[in-house]
């Protein structure tokens, strides 16, 4: 199983901040053992990396396994192409793993620029998924807006489309207006959502006839995006998970669940299809 998480616009969607909140929440509800694997197709400053590890973390997580020049996605097309799949022991050690190995990160920093790593995802796209999807029960693709023929490729093939919208009428309707081919297997999930915005959830499911359970909101919250910022996603869900409604994250905390709980619903569906 698939998941691409995608938006029509860059920056504006908060499609990172969104994976790495449902990926986390999703695997903290989730059986001993389920995994699931997270990628991207494109590098960034700001990336799945960034906000689920702290750089002391980080640091910690490569000094354990000096003996890897190359680890994460770059490694994986390379053995990909030699027609050399990674045993699952060599899996283990390219990728990071978070929440008991519920969570496996697979970075796309490394060795390779921008633009190899492109040719070689494209290429060997097919192949690695299928070695993926063999290693974990689903997995979640933090996907570029950019036109990319990765973006595309992933786009097509994932058997579910998280489409990440903004509250903002023109960023929405271009969407709507151009991407039909999308919306058969989309899932919603506005980020830093606002109750309070014009384009607030209901107004949007009315005018784009999207039902109630195939769309989901990750609310404004300050505190959450300064954990993206310091790496510390898993320790703020963690503490907040069960939190009281007097906590000032309760409500950010029970939207993103019911988002969570919406989407399994969705990917259940899926695979029952």
């Amino acid at each position: 199983m698939t998941v691409a998480f995608w938006s029509n616009t860059r920056g504006k969607a908060c499609v990172t901040s969104n994976l790495a909140c449902i990926s986390v929440l999703s695997s903290l509800g989730s059986r001993k053992n389920d995994k699931t694997i997270l990628l991207e197709n494109h590098q960034n400053i700001v990336n799945l990396g960034s906000a689920l590890f702290s750089q002391y973390s980080k640091s910690m997580v490569w000094e354990s396994r000096p003996y890897h020049k190359e680890s994460g996605l770059s490694y994986l097309l390379r053995m990909i192409e030699w027609d050399n799949l990674p045993s699952d022991e060599v899996f283990q050690h390219i990728t990071e793993d978070l929440l008991g190995k519920k969570l496996l990160y697979l970075s796309a920093e490394g060795t390779e620029n921008a633009e190899v790593l492109e040719y070689t995802l494209e290429k060997e796209y097919q192949k690695a998924i299928c070695y993926l999807e063999e290693q974990g029960n689903c997995v979640m693709i933090d996907t570029s807006a950019a036109p990319l023929p990765s973006s595309r490729i992933i786009l097509n093939e994932a058997d579910l489309v998280v489409v990440n919208l903004s509250q903002n009428r023109q960023v929405l309707e271009h969407f709507f207006h151009n991407y039909s081919h999308v919306r058969s297997k989309a899932f919603y999930l506005i980020g830093d959502y606002d109750g309070e915005s014009e384009w607030e959830k209901e107004k949007i499911m009315r005018r784009y006839n999207i039902p109630k359970t195939r769309i989901g909101t990750i609310p404004h919250n300050a505190y959450f995006a300064d954990a993206m910022s310091s790496g510390n996603v898993i320790p703020f869900l963690l503490d907040n998970y069960d939190c009281f409604p007097s906590s000032p994250n309760y409500s950010f905390i029970q939207e993103a669940k019911q988002a969570v709980t919406l989407l399994k619903k969705q990917i259940s569906k899926k695979k029952r299809q």
